[in-house]
Formats: C-alpha cells, sequence, structure tokens
C-alpha cells in the first residue's frame, strides 16, 4: 500500500495575468517529470473583486499493482504545502482562508498592488496596507518568498506567469528540474524569449532567497523635515515665499501639494484663493496637534476646490502621461497602435453645471429642459484615440478657463464656504470640535451622484452642527464616520434620528 501523499498547491491569478497559462506550464512539467496532476479552477467575479483559485494536486506515478491515490477538487485549509499568489493583497487573501500555515506552507507572492474594487469605492481610505500583509504572511508562513513580480515581468516584457513559474522553480517546491520548466516554456512557441528571460530571471531571484530587503520598522521612522522646492517662475516664487512666510513650517507640506493641485486644476489665481481660505484658518489654529485645524483643512479644502466636473475629466484623460501609462499596462510596442474606448453618460445636472449660473440653475429645474437634454444623456462609447474624438475631450477641457462663471462653480463654492464657516464659527470656543468639523471635508468626493450624494452627507451634518450648539466633537466623528460605513446614508440618517 502506497502511504505516500499528495503534494498540494492553491494558487490566486487575477483576470488577464494568465493564471491558466500557468497552471497548464506545471501540469505540463508534472507530466514530463513522471507526476501525476490534478486540477481545478474557481473563477473570481471580476478582475479585482475575484481572483481565480488554481488548485492543483501532485504525485508520483506509480506501478500497475499499486492503487491510486484519491485526489480532492477543491483546496482544504491546512492542507496546502504550496500558496502562490500574483499580488500581495491575494496573499493576504490565502492567508485568511487558511491555505497558508506555520508548519506546512511555503508562501510565493508578488509584493506590488492591483488595487481591488471594494478599496476603489470606499468612502473613506479603503487601501489596504501592503506592508502589514508582507508581515502577516510572514508570521504565518513556514516559508516566504516575496518580490515584485510585475516589475520583473515588465522589465523582460512578458506576462506575470511566466514569473510566477520562476518563483515555484526557484523556490524548489517542486522535485522538478530547471530543464523541465524550460523545456516546457518552449513548447508553447509562443513569446518563447521574453517569458523564458522573465523566467530565468524570477528563478534567480527565487533560489536566492527570494525576498525583497526591507523592515517593517522602518515605517515608523520619522521622514526627513519637508523642505519648500524652488520656484520655476516669479508667480511661483510669489506663491511659495507666501506660503513660508505666512505659515508654520509643519504645514508647509499639506499646503504645497494643495497649492500644487490647484494650479494644475485651474490656474495661480485660484491658488491665491486657497490660501486666502487658509490664511483665515492658520489664524484660529493654536499649533496644537502640529497644527492639525490648519492641515486637515487644508487637505480637504484642496480636494473640494479640485472637484471633477466635464472639463476636469477631459483634462484628465486628454493628458499625454494617460496615454502612456495604458501604453505600458497593456505592454504595446512602440509603434504599435493603441485604441482607447471612453464611455460617457453625462447626467443633466453636469451639463447645466457647464452653464452660466442662471442658465444653469434654470436648466437643472426645469422638466421641460430636462426632457430636451435627455437624449444627450445616454451612454457613450467614443474612442479618444481618435483625433476628432482626442479635439472634442481637449476643447472640453479647455472650457476650465470659463469655470469661475459656471453654475456648477457656485454650487462648489457655496458648499465650500458653508462648511469653511462651521469650522470658523467653533473654532474659538472649542478647537477640536474644529478639527472634527474639518474632517468632514473627506465626506465629499466622486462624480456625478457619488458627489451630489457625499455632499448631501455633508451638509446634513454641517446643519446638525449649527441647529446644536453644544455638540461634542465626539459626536461630530460619530456622525462623519456613519456616514462613511455606509454608502446608501441610512446609517447617518439612523444617527441623525436618534434623540
Amino acid at each position: 500500500m502506497n502511504t505516500q501523499r499528495t503534494v498540494n498547491m492553491v494558487a490566486a491569478a487575477l483576470g488577464g495575468e494568465g493564471g491558466g497559462v500557468f497552471t497548464n506550464w506545471i501540469i505540463d512539467v508534472a507530466d514530463e517529470e513522471g507526476w501525476l496532476c490534478q486540477t481545478t479552477s474557481l473563477a473570481g467575479v471580476a478582475q479585482r473583486t475575484g481572483a481565480t483559485i488554481y488548485y492543483l494536486e501532485f504525485f508520483p506515478r506509480i506501478d500497475s499493482t499499486e492503487a491510486l491515490p484519491v485526489m480532492s477538487l477543491f483546496p482544504s485549509q491546512g492542507d496546502i504545502d504550496i500558496a502562490v499568489a500574483s499580488e500581495i493583497s491575494e496573499a493576504g487573501r490565502m492567508v485568511q482562508r487558511g491555505f497558508v500555515t506555520p508548519d506546512r506552507t511555503t508562501l510565493l507572492t508578488s509584493t506590488h498592488r492591483v488595487y481591488a474594487i471594494d478599496e476603489k469605492i470606499a468612502l473613506d481610505n479603503g487601501i489596504i496596507d501592503a506592508l502589514s500583509v508582507r508581515s502577516i504572511a510572514d508570521k504565518y508562513a513556514k516559508r516566504t518568498v516575496q518580490y515584485d513580480m510585475q516589475k520583473l515581468a515588465s522589465e523582460h516584457n512578458a506576462v506575470i506567469s511566466a514569473v510566477l513559474l520562476g518563483a515555484v522553480a526557484g523556490a524548489g517546491v517542486l522535485p522538478f528540474s530547471k530543464a523541465t520548466y524550460e523545456r516546457v516554456i518552449d513548447n508553447t512557441g509562443k513569446d518563447v524569449r521574453s517569458n523564458l528571460a522573465a523566467f530565468n530571471a524570477s528563478f534567480e531571484m527565487a533560489s536566492a532567497a527570494g525576498v525583497e530587503h526591507w523592515n517593517p520598522s522602518q515605517t515608523d521612522a520619522p521622514d526627513s523635515p519637508f523642505e519648500l522646492p524652488a520656484a520655476h517662475n516669479r508667480k511661483g516664487s510669489e506663491m511659495l515665499s507666501r506660503l513660508e512666510r505666512g505659515f508654520a513650517p509643519p504645514t508647509h507640506e499639506i499646503l504645497y501639494h494643495g497649492m500644487a493641485r490647484l494650479v494644475d486644476y485651474q490656474d495661480d489665481a485660484y491658488v491665491v484663493q486657497y490660501l486666502d481660505h487658509m490664511k483665515a484658518i492658520f489664524e484660529q489654529d493654536d499649533g496644537s496637534d502640529l497644527y492639525r485645524l490648519t492641515n486637515e483643512t487644508g487637505r480637504c479644502l484642496a480636494l473640494l476646490m479640485s472637484y471633477e466636473d466635464i472639463p476636469r475629466v477631459a483634462q484628465l484623460k486628454t493628458r499625454k502621461s494617460r496615454f502612456d501609462g495604458l501604453r505600458s499596462e497593456v505592454q504595446a510596442a512602440p509603434r504599435q497602435l493603441l485604441t482607447v474606448t471612453e464611455f460617457f453618460r453625462p447626467r443633466i445636472e453636469e451639463i447645466a453645471a457647464l452653464m452660466p449660473v442662471s442658465m444653469g440653475r434654470w436648466v437643472a429645474a426645469s422638466s421641460v429642459c430636462r426632457w430636451f437634454l435627455r437624449p444627450f444623456c445616454r451612454g457613450w462609447r467614443l474612442q479618444s484615440s481618435q483625433i476628432g474624438v482626442f479635439l472634442l475631450l481637449y476643447i472640453m477641457a479647455g472650457l476650465r478657463r470659463f469655470r469661475r462663471g459656471m453654475f456648477g462653480y457656485q454650487q462648489a463654492h457655496e458648499q465650500i464656504e458653508h462648511w469653511l464657516a462651521s469650522i470658523q464659527a467653533v473654532a474659538p470656543v472649542n478647537l477640536q470640535l474644529a478639527c472634527e468639523v474639518a474632517e468632514c471635508g473627506r465626506l465629499v468626493k466622486g462624480y456625478g451622484e457619488t458627489r451630489q450624494r457625499t455632499s448631501a452627507q455633508l451638509a446634513k451634518i454641517l446643519k446638525r452642527i449649527g441647529q446644536q450648539p453644544g455638540i461634542l466633537p465626539d459626536q461630530v466623528a460619530a456622525l462623519r464616520e456613519a456616514a462613511l460605513r455606509d454608502d446608501s446614508g441610512d446609517a447617518l440618517a439612523d444617527l441623525l434620528a436618534a434623540p
């Protein structure tokens, strides 16, 4: 009777990363090495709402007198020898699912990040802490091999599946020769040179310990003091001089980045407007918590003033850096044609926001105008890589020079003025309360319906602050967290309705 057990591997790959190719390579390698292999896959919902999980079991071939092993179709917690993840948060999910155990599992993972849908749509900061995941991986795995596999794939113009295969081979987690892996890649006949180069580079990395040099304790080390950069023109020099003379050094970093964002968004005069607002806030700040009030207000104000409208969206979509990033992402060759399709579905509110104030207010309130504009609000698929569409977007981006006269500008700045007034009203009485009100600026974000909904939540909180003079900082914080926790607004409504 055969007493050997199977070698169990689970792998997670995102859509388009070649997880199926990776498993097929592994199967072919096992077959050439004389091992039995059984595999199954559990498809994820979408590219970044759930990776596809591949499960493989390996067993050396036996003679005909022995019974074949019974292999499982699904991975079991605590029964995994090898775990492979194409992205660091997927490694965290491996640990979470119980596939990684300290007495048995070797974890092979890339350290790069591909943000999940849940991270992108979170009203608050929903980004997973990659350093924490790496620490957890080290804690729960018997052995960890981790480095930036996506970077390695890009350097060799290959897909990450070839790098994953190199990590498996280099780590020595399967008793197969390197030559067999290389022969299997060669037999595919597709992108052999680049895939072999990526495989060998990953093999060397994994066989040489395969862990990037990093120290988690360094993340707690204080950064070097921020220094204002040199200005490139006279106007920039004037604004930086005003920042340096008018504000304390602990506020310079936040305010500088706010200024940089707004000069890109609009113009130099918009930056002056930003500094005027911030000067009034700074004068009420006593410097506690390293000027928390100024810093938090400055951060949120820059975001509120750079609200996304049609000109801003068009501006971002026509930038050369965007097209360069897209070409790099899909690994397009220098002379290879790339088609970029944009999906537009403007709401009547976004169209009205482009109009002069009186006209925009009338259009937004008129049912006749809404009926007339409805055909323009259907979904549009436009190829921004075509010269005609690109020029149209470029012209729309140029409309930002007229932004101050638009209805949308008035709406956004009415809300900003209300928020700033609320901060300044409570600051002389309770600076901590003012800080909590300032942080409420985090609520407003997004575009279209999302921005309309989050703006309404901020308005409700500011109304409660105005109606309840003795409101406590903890109460404001609770209202803000309720709004951030629930996108529908039900949690905030329940808290506001509570006695």
